[in-house]
């Protein structure tokens, strides 16, 4: 049962730094780490336990364990697999229609060689060799179960209601291809006009400039369709400049500050974008020193592997450091695990194993 401690550690840690600040990346990836981690420790233990009772309880875990268990993860990597085909279907053939299925294929490879190498260890093939194939596949998984830990970390952030009253809602814009707001757009300026029925006084901020291949502003598109829902005119500021989403908060929250005349209390501000968006877009309001709160707007299911994987990418990519130290984790792991110390407990480990 001290096992147990450890992952409780990490959520204890977790929620101190969210305490401090809801937004914190780090925090919020410790936290999720730890509930997932103690989650498959209870388990794990839950197992033991079973199989302990009884021939057949003990029969019941073998089933689990090589049966179900297996069965499970090939069900995801097939469910990965055919999102391509359905996203390719459905929204054209590209390079980002094509993450899930390179998900599901990576972890079909992954997962086994990397307990046929623990298996087999170094004595059939060379160690130089085995430490960087071990080194690259430990690497792989860790940020394969960190992406899970940033699926948790996300819907919980979306699960806290926000019920206090609001001033201003900042709409994110996307892809517009005519002056009409297409459905992913649309969805965000539904859910901006849901938290604005509930607070008539309210101005909804439309935030998006033109790129090269829009014939009108995000901007202009969002306005449009929000006068055509009759939300008054006066009640709609426009920021038409931004082409990112950290431009988004950075220019939105200027043009409220301009038009805010309370100088006795901050307003209280949402934005309003796709529930899989929502994290990242948290992140960068805080980066651009903007209190914001986000609310997420439903995504057709097919969208959401392939949304959420490039999510979960661009965070790697904004948080380098936290990606290094990964990687350099996973490094200092598996030279520490080929000390002689450590390769005498693994043989051991092995023997026991087979």
């Amino acid at each position: 049962m001290q096992l147990v401690f450890v992952p409780i550690i990490f959520i204890i840690i977790g929620i101190l730094i969210l305490l401090k600040e809801r937004r914190s990346f780090v925090g919020g990836m410790i936290f999720a780490f730890g509930g997932l981690f103690l989650t498959l420790t209870l388990l794990l233990l839950g197992l033991l336990k079973l199989g302990e009772i009884s021939s057949n309880s003990s029969t019941l875990v073998i089933v689990i364990v090589y049966a179900l268990f297996p069965l499970l993860f090939l069900g995801v990597c097939v469910f990965f697999v055919i999102n391509t085909h359905t996203m390719q279907t459905k929204e054209g053939r590209s390079v980002t229609a094509k993450l899930s299925a390179l998900v599901g294929i990576n972890l079909l490879i992954a997962v086994p060689a990397f307990f046929y190498l623990l298996s087999v260890g170094a004595s059939k093939i060379p160690v130089w060799l085995f430490s960087i194939l071990i080194f690259a596949l430990l690497s792989d998984l860790l940020f394969s179960f960190l992406f899970t830990c940033y699926l948790f970390y996300s819907w919980m952030y979306q699960m806290i209601p926000i019920n206090k009253k609001v001033d201003y809602i900042i709409t994110l814009g996307s892809g517009i291809r005519s002056e009409e707001v297409p459905p992913l757009l649309k969805s965000r300026l539904d859910k901006a006009i849901e938290y604005y029925y509930k607070n008539p006084h309210a101005k909804i901020v439309v935030s998006g400039g033109q790129g090269v291949d829009e014939p009108v502003s995000e901007a202009f598109a969002m306005k449009k369709y929000l006068l055509s829902q009759q939300i008054p005119n006066n009640q709609i500021l426009v920021e038409d400049r931004s082409t990112t989403t950290l431009e988004n908060m950075t220019f939105s929250k200027k043009i409220i500050f301009e038009d805010w005349k309370n100088t006795d209390y901050e307003p209280t501000i949402l934005f309003s974008t796709n529930n899989y968006h929502v994290l990242r877009g948290a992140l960068y309001a805080r980066k651009a020193h903007l209190k914001a709160e986000g609310i997420g707007a439903p995504t057709a299911l097919y969208f959401l592997p392939t949304a959420l994987i490039r999510e979960y990418i661009a965070l790697l990519t904004q948080y380098k450091w936290f990606t290094s130290s990964m990687i350099l984790f996973c490094l200092l792991f598996v030279i520490w695990s080929l000390l002689p110390i450590q390769s005498q407990n693994y043989e051991q480990l092995l023997y026991l194993i087979n």
